[in-house]
């Protein structure tokens, strides 16, 4: 229902360069630029900014790409409702799911209640949780997706979605398996000294932060190296790759085929819970009602 050209224009900036717009879109770099030539000559205006470094938004660029994200959400969400009223689905949730989010997480959880709430159904959105593009999905929640199933304990996603907890994740080491601590069943601190430890950058997320300051104050033998605020695939590639450890979870034990993840000798974890828009739809708000009803309060971050 947009144009082709905008289409690409948003994908660009999401993604901040054209290469990586064109494996998300599956195509060559030069298509891509031919596609941002041909837009910026329809609309006879500069939208970007080419530079050895990537790309920039212009301050044109910059209001075409806030409005073209609403105009295309608005096209995404009235394609979906005619569907619906197609179909006569009754309430549908559109839940989003990646290879380190998987919505499978909370429609498991909901397995004991379908019977009773017959009049929901999920529609599962995949989506792309790469550190480049991530604060952009949990910021346009309510858009093309409603709800998240996560850890989202990060101070930027919380400032523009809602949190509901539903339970907690523990922290876990994940070791290359040709590494010696492979062998193990599970790990001290001690097995750690004079390892490197690849974790999240401090400074974003709280219970990060405290382990952070853990680390340095009890274990200054671990040497710590800092990854992004957020791990996606490419973290896990990187621990494989280098042969470090990785602070990780318990719920991605099976993310990389050549990775063991191991517990750990202590009680250090992080909530997951469900991430939806800041101002919801009316639909959503009644689910979220439904899951604090069944789950019980659990001190959500709202």
């Amino acid at each position: 229902m947009i144009s082709q050209q905008l289409k690409v224009f948003l994908q660009v900036v999401d993604c901040g360069s054209f290469t990586k717009a064109a494996s998300q879109l599956f195509v060559t770099p030069a298509s891509i630029m031919k596609h941002m030539n041909t837009l910026e000559s329809r609309l006879g205006v500069t939208l970007l900014k080419r530079n050895n470094q990537g790309i920039s938004l212009t301050s044109a660029g910059e209001a075409l790409y806030k409005d073209g994200k609403k105009i295309a959400a608005e096209a995404e969400n009235a394609i979906f409702k005619a569907k619906n009223i197609e179909r006569g689905e009754g309430t549908v949730i559109r839940i989003g799911s990646s290879l380190l989010n998987p919505s499978k997480v909370l429609t498991d959880l909901w397995l004991p209640f379908q019977e009773k709430y017959r009049q929901y159904r999920f529609s599962i959105v995949p989506y792309e949780d790469t550190k480049e593009q991530i604060l952009s999905v949990t910021a346009s929640l309510g858009e093309r997706i409603d709800i998240l199933i996560g850890s989202f304990n990060s101070k930027k996603m919380l400032e523009t979605a809602n949190y509901y907890p539903l339970g907690y994740y523990k922290f876990c080491i994940a070791v290359p398996k040709e590494h010696p601590l492979a062998k193990k069943k599970n790990l001290t601190l001690r097995d750690l000294h004079g390892e490197r430890l690849m974790m999240v950058k401090s400074g974003d997320t709280e219970p990060i932060d405290h382990f952070h300051d853990m680390m340095k104050m009890t274990h200054p033998q671990i040497l710590i190296e800092e990854a992004d605020y957020y791990y996606d695939m490419e973290t896990f590639n990187t621990c494989e790759r280098t042969g470090a450890l990785l602070l990780t979870l318990d719920a991605w034990a099976d993310i990389h085929p050549f990775l063991i993840t191991l517990p750990v000798s202590w009680d250090y974890k992080v909530p997951y819970g469900i991430l939806y828009a800041k101002n919801p739809s009316e639909d959503v708000v009644e689910f979220i009602k439904i899951i604090k009803q069944q789950f019980g309060d659990n001190n959500s971050l709202n």
